[in-house]
């Protein structure tokens, strides 16, 4: 049970891509203008639920004896304990219950020994509706949230963790995207059959054209709104939980059906109709048509579906001046309790500090000359693939050809001379050309 006194509730915002979450017990401290709080502990995990896992927004309630006024600022840290103690905190939201005041601490800095500052406690003042307002923080906000999840690609490996539009979901979806821009390139194939070629040109052994570009860019852009319509569906329908049903979409349970239906009726036409069509071509043609799928699926993941989030948070930030209220993890149980825990989260001497620090930064030094490896090793098989790969057998038989032809030829030495040149030119080229 909350003991009484004033109440106040406080929600965390952790950041949303890979490892941004922290194994680590997280400290707070607020300040007020009637005072502030002792040191407060939110511990990492309570009764099997982890807090503070990457995408979530925790809630906990806390009381005091008295009301602190307006909120000025916080202190936050944490005891750098774990696997994983880097943290990436995005905001902090504290309501007070008793007003209904609601008061937001913009940090989106790490708080990790080896990353940004170096440091694991930040202070942070009271952001004023300037702040939340800006363009700049509005349009930021919402596109990291809109890449890992609204970019449908990028959201398989980077989907908010309690999103209802499930990986499986996901996955179905770009697989039909897949199949009908498979379909798609294929029916303008068929229609340019006959068509002229136009002037190719080559990448190693792959043999491109304008055609398979244009005929890509036209058949990602035909399988669009088939994907908006069955992601709207998934997105939108409510899930069920035992007996109790979450509130989040508009669309009944069964709607899912109808989404997975479609799906699978988009991938088996499409199959049919491909394989149809196969038949009909020739070596040359199917090896444009995969080309063309190609071109239709890089620009789906590279182009439009950035342009997508990036003109939607543009938007809809120009027209809501205000933060985007984001979904609350639910944790109901030993929410209440949380932060009433022995253990407190406090700050590690200088001394161990740094030691994680030299070891945590040695690490991260690992992996990033591991990464820079392995990209120079894929250009360089890149580098090969565009050099050598248009290379056939007539060039060799063409080189020996003329080593047989001039089979001494590299015995003969000659020193340039300007009355040799002089002679030559007038007695050879002048008389045989001039």
């Amino acid at each position: 049970m909350i003991p009484e006194g004033h109440r106040y509730e406080i929600e965390i915002h952790t950041g949303i891509w890979k490892d941004y979450g922290t194994t680590a017990n997280v400290g707070l401290v607020i300040y007020g203008e009637e005072g502030s709080t002792s040191p407060i502990t939110l511990p990492n995990s309570v009764s099997g639920m982890r807090f503070f896992s990457r995408a979530s927004i925790n809630s906990f309630k806390m009381t005091t004896p008295k009301s602190l006024g307006n909120l000025l600022g916080i202190r936050v840290w944490h005891d750098n304990s774990g696997k994983n103690p880097s943290w990436f905190l995005q905001t902090v939201t504290i309501t007070d219950v008793e007003t209904g005041n609601q008061y937001h601490f913009l940090a989106n800095k790490w708080l990790a020994v080896e990353k940004g500052n170096g440091n694991i406690q930040a202070e942070i003042i009271t952001s004023t509706e300037k702040n939340l307002s800006n363009l700049r923080n509005l349009v930021w906000t919402r596109s990291v949230e809109g890449f890992s999840d609204k970019h449908l690609w990028l959201s398989i490996f980077t989907r908010p963790p309690h999103n209802s539009f499930t990986r499986c979901q996901r996955i179905s979806c770009c697989l039909s995207i897949l199949f009908a821009t498979m379909l798609t390139n294929a029916m303008f194939y068929d229609i340019r059959i006959d068509a002229p070629m136009d002037e190719t040109f080559r990448l190693g052994p792959i043999k491109l054209s304008w055609r398979q570009f244009k005929i890509g860019l036209q058949s990602s852009l035909v399988a669009i709104p088939v994907n908006v319509f069955v992601v709207t569906i998934f997105r939108n329908t409510k899930l069920t939980n035992g007996k109790a049903e979450k509130t989040q979409g508009c669309l009944p349970y069964w709607f899912t059906y109808v989404g997975w239906f479609i799906c699978v009726l988009i991938a088996t036409i499409s199959s049919i109709f491909i394989v149809f069509y196969s038949m009909m071509w020739g070596t040359q043609t199917s090896n444009e048509w995969l080309t063309s799928i190609s071109v239709s699926l890089f620009q789906d993941i590279l182009v439009s579906q950035p342009i997508k989030v990036i003109i939607s948070a543009f938007l809809l930030s120009l027209i809501f001046k205000k933060v985007p209220k984001l979904v609350l993890v639910k944790e109901e149980k030993g929410l209440e309790n949380a932060i009433e825990v022995e253990k407190q989260a406090c700050v590690p001497e200088k001394e161990n500090l740094e030691i994680s620090r030299q070891f945590r930064t040695k690490k991260l030094a690992m992996f990033i000359a591991l990464k820079e490896i392995s990209l120079l090793i894929l250009f360089v098989a890149l580098l090969f693939f565009v050099t050598f790969g248009n290379r056939n057998e007539a060039r060799y038989l063409l080189t020996s050809a003329i080593n047989k032809t001039f089979a001494n030829v590299e015995k003969v030495r000659y020193q340039f001379s300007i009355p040799m040149f002089v002679f030559v030119y007038s007695n050879v080229v002048v008389k045989k050309y001039g």
